[in-house]
């Protein structure tokens, strides 16, 4: 099937859906016949079945010696999914009280505090990211900067695919300067382009948002690692040249 929507969202996998959608097409299965129709191995189909079964998705009779499966109504992936929304609402109001009654460390601790910090792989820069919507929204700063690259870029949100949307959806606007050919145009974004003048653009990525500013690259094995700067005095720099880099575009 065609169909954009993923499993993962009630926390099953692919291949679960696999068997599910073929059990939709072909009620009262056996294991071995869903086997057959997915081509996965029988053992492997067990387990989806047994996890499709937790979520309410497939019920089974037995039929003489054999027992046969068949999938649930399509409407209780929509229950599903409104149940984790109501989870997930239930656990950021926790969320939310659980930060507001953290103790707060005094401006000596702060300043005291690492100058800059390591970040590494996919979920490192993730981390990041969810760091740019967090402060962008702390410090109601509806904003940052980004420089791109090509090479960078086409990595950067493998474990955060959903940051444009939900940047979008929190009314936070950047402004891009694009390093190199390539990149598009989203809602709430503003790109212009600087050619690269010495071969090939440029191995880094950068993001300047509140008083940070992280460098991005990946090495030769596509491992991306990161840098995360935490300085007003190093972010106001680069916001100057930014926006004057900008003007001149």
């Amino acid at each position: 099937m065609a169909n954009a929507f993923r499993f993962e969202e009630i926390g099953l996998e692919t291949r679960d859906r696999r068997v599910y959608e073929a059990l939709v097409a072909s009620p009262q299965s056996s294991l071995r016949k869903i086997a057959a129709d997915t081509g996965i191995n029988r053992g492997s189909v067990y387990e989806s079945m047994k996890k499709l079964a937790e979520q309410g998705l497939v019920g089974s009779i037995e039929v003489g010696k054999q027992r046969r499966y068949t999938a649930s109504n399509p409407e209780v992936i929509i229950e599903l999914l409104k149940e984790r929304q109501e989870q997930a609402a239930a656990a950021e109001m926790l969320a939310k009280s659980y930060i507001a009654n953290l103790p707060r460390p005094d401006q000596a601790a702060i300043e005291a505090a690492s100058f800059a910090t390591f970040y590494e792989d996919h979920e490192g820069v993730a981390a990041i990211l969810r760091d740019v919507l967090a402060t962008c929204r702390e410090q109601d700063a509806q904003a940052y900067r980004v420089i791109s690259t090509k090479r960078v870029r086409q990595y950067l949100y493998h474990n955060f695919p959903n940051f444009t949307q939900r940047r979008i959806a929190e009314g936070i606007s950047v402004r891009v300067i694009g390093v190199g050919s390539g990149g598009s145009t989203d809602e709430l974004s503003e790109r212009r382009e600087l050619p690269a003048t010495r071969g090939e653009a440029p191995n880094c990525y950068t993001l300047i948002f509140g008083d940070k500013t992280a460098l991005i690259t990946m090495n030769d094995a596509n491992v991306l690692s990161a840098i995360v700067i935490n300085n007003p005095g190093v972010t106001h720099l680069q916001k100057e040249l930014f926006d004057h880099l900008w003007q001149t575009l």
